[in-house]
């Protein structure tokens, strides 16, 4: 029988601890344990991080040692259940998302060609599209929801389960590079400022914040060396309820750190795209996972680490030599992605679409 965690002696934990950091899997949560709190250098330690490229890492979404290699195609991944199952541990999952609250931070009016206000509509349009009914056979949110599918709800101690991947109700808030939260220089402490900022003095407990930045503005815990984007939790500084939130960087300094088509992309912005990615993963470990005691793997993985930096067998290449492997609906229309896949509660299988089962 294993050692429970809480049992083990203090240079094991250390261990762990940091064998899970390097893997970008900061989830050695004890019950009990107080909430997620900036230490003095600004870094919160008890986030969910989107670890960096496997083609940068070496490390494949079932954690083996073999190298993912970079080819003109991007990588399937695994069609077997993960080694290690991911299941259930007693806490809160999201039963309602009532909106997102997007905080653009930095310059999002550059010439670029990226951190442009086509580049935030391309999130704004993704973020409606998951959550937005299935149109046709497109149910890429429905993996995590259990929509229409078979592949198992996310559930709560008596039985209600997360009732959306994202929100339609979308509220914006623009805030351009300032001293207050370090210039270009973010810490997860001015991240956890910024969403201060925006809840204001109604914070929305069924809402997820979510913070924006433009290529400009690192995030000094790690992004882009440990990190394509975090999320977490806090209540102390909102009258005890429990906000959601996460950052997300646009990667377009290092976009082999996070991304696998760093030329071209199914929108013509690489660097977007590859936040699009990123967003809909730390969306899918929020609504599952949000107090980070819901669900989650042996080894503090949650549902879209497992599947991290795969994309599934049906893929679709773009006239200008870029891949997609999903369609969402947008206000207008439809766009392409390339989205990583997310893991299904019934059986720790990674997919891309939940109607048809798509892997």
């Amino acid at each position: 029988m294993s050692q429970p965690f809480h049992n083990m002696p203090t240079l094991s934990k250390v261990f762990i601890l940091t064998l899970l950091c390097w893997l970008g899997l900061t989830h050695a949560v004890e019950r009990g344990e107080p909430e997620p709190t900036p230490d003095a250098q600004g870094h919160i330690q008890k986030k969910i991080g989107h670890r960096t490229a496997d083609w940068i890492n070496r490390i494949s979404p079932f954690e083996s040692l073999q190298q993912v290699q970079r080819g003109a195609v991007p990588p399937a991944g695994a069609t077997s259940s993960s080694s290690s199952v991911i299941t259930y541990h007693g806490g809160p999952v999201m039963t309602t998302l009532s909106k997102l609250v997007v905080i653009w931070y930095g310059n999002w009016r550059q010439t670029n060609n990226t951190d442009t206000l086509a580049g935030q509509q391309l999130i704004l349009d993704a973020l409606y599209g998951m959550a937005a009914t299935p149109n046709g056979t497109t149910n890429y949110a429905g993996i995590t929801t259990g929509y229409a599918s078979a592949l198992g709800n996310y559930t709560q101690t008596g039985g209600l389960s997360v009732s959306n991947l994202s929100s339609t109700n979308i509220v914006e808030l623009t805030v351009p590079t300032s001293l207050t939260y370090g210039g270009t220089k973010l810490t997860d402490k001015t991240v956890l400022s910024l969403v201060t900022l925006a809840a204001g003095n109604a914070p929305d407990v069924n809402a997820i914040y979510l913070v924006l930045s433009s290529s400009d503005i690192a995030e000094t815990s790690g992004f882009l060396s440990k990190y394509c984007g975090w999320h977490s939790y806090n209540a102390t500084l909102f009258k005890g309820k429990s906000i959601k939130y996460a950052f997300v960087g646009n990667p377009a300094k290092s976009l082999s750190s996070c991304a696998y088509q760093t030329t071209s992309s199914p929108n013509n912005n690489p660097g977007v795209d590859a936040m699009i990615s990123v967003i809909a993963h730390e969306l899918a470990e929020t609504v599952s996972d949000p107090q980070l005691s819901a669900w989650f793997n042996s080894a503090g993985a949650e549902n879209a680490d497992i599947c991290g930096w795969t994309y599934g067998s049906q893929l679709t290449r773009l006239p200008n030599g870029s891949y997609y492997n999903v369609t969402l609906p947008t206000r207008t229309g439809t766009r392409n992605f390339l989205l990583q896949r997310a893991l299904a509660s019934s059986n720790s299988k990674c997919y891309v679409n939940a109607t048809g089962a798509v892997q």
